[in-house]
């Protein structure tokens, strides 16, 4: 089965960047290596970590999930990250969908290539 994730990456400067993709990896090599098609935002913020992750079986859902979590308050980012689990305490308009907080990927195993997107 084909995932989209939800990803929340730190940039050097401590401020952190939300995103969706179907190709997590991918997506994170364009914000590292500035590669065309990365945001604009990490293109002046490099990024240096992988700091939250989610993923759902549908874009619709990702872009939801997206959209909720740029307008939490940094306070509310935080606690998200480092509890992934309170997705539906945080944003209770999205507790009755399917997101799945995915704790074992870090950027760097996936600039190695060392992720498996079926996991």
């Amino acid at each position: 089965m084909a995932y989209y994730y939800i990803y929340i990456v730190r940039c050097a400067d401590g401020s952190h960047y939300t995103g969706i993709a179907a190709h997590l990896c991918h997506r994170m090599r364009e914000h590292v290596e500035k590669l065309p098609g990365c945001a604009r935002y990490t293109r002046s913020h490099p990024v240096v970590a992988l700091d939250g992750l989610w993923r759902t079986e549908n874009r619709q859902k990702a872009s939801r999930l997206e959209y909720a979590i740029k307008r939490l308050s940094k306070r509310d980012k935080l606690r998200l990250m480092e509890h992934p689990e309170l997705l539906g305490t945080l944003l209770p308009q999205l507790a009755a969908e399917d997101y799945t907080p995915v704790s074992h990927v870090t950027l760097e195993m996936c600039l190695k290539g060392e992720v498996n997107h079926g996991d």
